[in-house]
């Protein structure tokens, strides 16, 4: 005869919803993980990106770069037994060798995948490996470059993602002063544990009509420049806030000194605030350089 079950007690609800949520908190934990997987890909995506639209500006520089140096060793070749002209050909040979290697050094750098065990950036490192992306000196578009920067100021930020804003904002910024020269200011300031990094150009400020989405995907500025200057995806900013957020700052865009003019805007700044870092703790992780990075212990 069979046992009489109509008395069992049944399975408790509670635990059959705790297996549940159990099961459901582990899926958001691994959608977590892909969703920063894709952000990574996404923002080594956009460096690539940036590399591809200033990629005929860094040809025609690496021209200036070489043309000289076919000159030279022509004549030097030519006039064998002029030792001094020899040397002096060699010499500015040499030179413009290492401004290419420099060149090539940070574009690689710029390019390579994120060392994820680099949390501390040297802003002043940032800031020259950025500029060295840009391959042409400003000046040579009218555009005259101040940098205020205190070289002993270390930020808790991932070091390539930093020099990856650094140079979408100062790319920004010479694209809307190609036409007219003008100024692009590099500033840094601190203040108890925090970091302040402005970037100011002298431009024609950003339309009214897309300031307050800005940072929102797709949005970009209307400007007519050269054609070493395609216009954008539209993705810039809003990736740059997305890396600053993911390591605790903000970046903030204001209109720039001459905003108070009748009816004429001069300028825009971006501002990034950030958790600054210990130099200290800076040594024990690989920063960027100009010219490479230094590896870590």
């Amino acid at each position: 005869m069979k046992p009489d079950d109509s008395n069992a007690a049944p399975k408790p609800a509670a635990a059959h919803s705790s297996s549940e949520a159990a099961q459901v908190l582990m899926h958001l934990q691994n959608l977590e993980e892909q969703l920063a997987v894709v952000r990574e890909g996404l923002a080594h995506s956009h460096r690539l990106v940036t590399l591809g639209t200033i990629s005929s500006v860094i040809a025609h520089e690496f021209n200036n770069i070489l043309t000289p140096m076919i000159s030279y060793s022509q004549m030097a070749l030519a006039n064998p037994d002029d030792t001094e002209f020899m040397k002096k050909a060699l010499g500015r040979t040499l030179d413009s060798s290492k401004r290419a290697a420099e060149i090539i050094s940070s574009l690689l750098n710029f390019a390579r995948e994120e060392d994820q065990a680099s949390h501390i950036a040297n802003i002043k490192d940032a800031i020259d490996g950025a500029l060295a992306c840009l391959a042409r000196e400003p000046k040579k578009d009218g555009i005259h470059l101040e940098v205020d920067v205190d070289a002993e100021l270390y930020a808790a930020i991932s070091p390539v993602h930093l020099q990856q804003v650094l140079l979408n904002l100062i790319l920004n910024a010479r694209k809307v002063l190609l036409q007219s020269g003008g100024t692009i200011t590099i500033r840094t300031s601190s203040e108890d544990d925090r970091v302040r990094l402005a970037i100011t150009d002298t431009g024609p400020g950003v339309p009214e009509d897309i300031r307050e989405t800005l940072f929102d995907p797709f949005v970009t500025r209307s400007t007519t420049t050269s054609d070493e200057a395609p216009k954008g995806t539209g993705l810039g900013l809003h990736i740059c806030r997305q890396l600053i957020e993911e390591a605790g700052g903000t970046i903030t865009f204001t209109l720039g000194q001459g905003a108070e003019k009748a009816q004429t805007v001069l300028g825009s700044e971006f501002t990034i605030n950030i958790r600054a870092a210990s130099p200290l703790i800076a040594e024990e992780h690989s920063t960027p350089t100009a010219a490479g990075y230094k590896q870590a212990s």
